[in-house]
């Protein structure tokens, strides 16, 4: 829904209902259908109305553009029923109006005129009162964790008692591209503002959806400007949850996960990595009937995976930064299935003059190991040939991947100075979305020194570690806890070869 500062038709202003002028406010779409003046019932700034339908007539034929979902009666009144004839917009509702109330109908993309399909903002103003309210609240919706405008997002105003999981809002709008979004026309009170990503449309918020709030309640007034923060909170239900990573193994997540309660067919799982308590990666065995149940607790999951899918999507991956590798160190590769065997005699690694390297290596899980056995300033390619590497239900396809190698005169040294960061931090050093380097500050530190860096543009990450557990939160809801702080910062300075490099973050507070 458009900001509800473009309008057409009048629109009271000062001294309450004294006087109706014209409303103003953008560019007007000169295509676009538009109402013939004198013609809406009730006109625009009415007073005392006591009817349910509103009708108005435009200078074209038009079309209706999913009338349920982009028009909005503030505050509702029932189920909306819009319909056309020719020139002619008809809007129902059916429930009574409140005594005493400033109601605005707003139409963001329900006009089309026939041909050229253009649409418009429209918006329809009256009371049933002997005023029109001229409260506002306006805001701007931003991703907690990214940063970035959060559009599309449901914004709803609601009394204090109201819980907005199980009903829908006294005032509604929605975020545009940029995440701003307007309230107009309010009567003065105090409100829960709580806004949500509405994928089904229900006007109603769903676990999974990403949501913003306030806090506390906020107060309509004459230039009110709210800034809120979405994040996506944690499921409120603490049951096993499972994703297949084909064709071995599987991600298992949702609630603190015991070893020894977890099981898939009655037989105890392998553990390849534990990202975090409630989080972990383990192989998936092979199942002759296709059917796989894991068991957590009371918990259990059932799914049939063909022998034919297991086959597919063998794959390696590099685990060394940017493809590149300082001399001397061990190269990573992991793979999505439990190996099972390595066939030295397909891995073939060599320089970029086609000099052959000598290895040693080890494998654990699923994950390899190679260790370079003789130094080389040129590029190294790693080839794996096909079968190199076996699981238990496949083996992998050619690959060929090539290492740029760096010496320690190469890299550079990064002192980061963070006195003003008070209190517990997270603190990563970023290449794009790819942490590189993590550190945890306590209340004392106020330095960091980064040795031996791949030159390149970074960027840093803080998260104000508000509870210690040494990652970022999202908001609750119920405890009207908010998104823990997000802070990036670029770095002024590129790191370059056998540079040390000191930079200062200085952080910008309200406070």
């Amino acid at each position: 829904m458009g900001r509800y500062s473009l309008f057409l038709g009048l629109l009271l202003l000062l001294f309450g209902c004294a006087e109706i002028v014209p409303l103003t406010g953008g560019p007007a779409d000169e295509r676009a259908a538009v109402p013939v003046q004198g013609t809406q019932n009730p006109e625009q700034g009415a007073l005392h109305v006591n009817q349910n339908e509103l009708t108005v007539k435009f200078n074209e034929y038009f079309t209706l553009n999913d009338p349920a979902n982009t028009a909005v009666m503030n505050p509702a009144a029932g189920k909306l029923d819009i319909t056309s004839n020719k020139r002619e917009l008809s809007i129902k509702w059916d429930s009574t109006l409140q005594a005493n109330t400033t109601y605005i109908i707003q139409l963001n993309g329900t006009i089309k005129d026939l041909n050229e399909k253009n649409d418009t903002i429209h918006q329809f103003v009256f009371s049933t009162g002997d005023r029109i309210d001229s409260l506002k609240i306006n805001g701007v919706v931003t991703d907690a964790f990214s940063n970035k405008p959060s559009a599309a997002f449901t914004i709803g105003l609601y009394d204090s008692l109201t819980d907005p999981y199980q009903k829908a809002p006294t005032y509604i709008c929605k975020s545009n591209a940029k995440g701003e979004f307007e309230f107009a026309y309010l009567k003065e009170g105090r409100y829960q503002l709580f806004a949500f990503l509405d994928s089904n449309k229900d006007r109603l918020p769903s676990i999974g959806e990403n949501m913003a709030y306030t806090s506390k309640l906020i107060a309509s007034g004459d230039s009110i400007f709210i800034h809120i923060l979405a994040s996506k909170p944690k499921s409120p239900l603490k049951q096993l949850q499972v994703k297949l990573l084909n064709p071995g193994t599987f991600y298992a997540f949702g609630k603190e996960l015991n070893e020894a309660d977890l099981s898939i067919n009655s037989q105890p799982v392998r553990i390849l990595k534990r990202y975090a308590p409630d989080s972990l990666l383990a192989v998936l065995p092979i199942a002759s009937n296709e059917v796989y149940t894991f068991i957590d607790g009371p918990d259990t999951i059932t799914k049939i995976i063909p022998l034919k899918d297991r086959s597919k999507n063998f794959s390696i991956s590099n685990k060394v930064y940017k493809n590149t590798w300082l001399l001397g160190d061990t190269l990573l590769f992991e793979t999505n299935e439990q190996i099972t065997q390595v066939d030295t005699s397909l891995i073939v690694m060599e320089d970029k003059t086609k000099v052959k390297i000598a290895y040693d290596y080890s494998f654990s899980g699923n994950q390899v190991r190679i260790i370079p056995k003789s130094a080389t300033a040129f590029e190294l390619v790693v080839n794996f040939k096909m079968g190199a590497l076996k699981g238990s239900a496949n083996q992998n396809d050619s690959i060929k991947l090539e290492l740029k190698t760096v010496r320690t005169s190469d890299l550079s040294n990064l002192q980061l100075n963070i006195g003003s960061l008070k209190g517990r931090w997270v603190i990563q050093l970023m290449d794009g979305t790819n942490p590189i380097r993590t550190f945890l500050k306590t209340d004392s530190d106020s330095v960091i020194n980064w040795l031996n860096l791949i030159p390149a543009v970074y960027q840093v990450l803080c998260i104000r570690d508000v509870n210690g557990n040494g990652k970022w939160d999202a908001g609750n809801w119920e405890k009207k806890t908010q998104p823990e702080e997000v802070v990036r910062f670029d770095l002024k300075s590129k790191l370059r070869p056998n540079w040390d490099i000191e930079e200062t973050l200085e952080l910008k507070t309200d406070e």
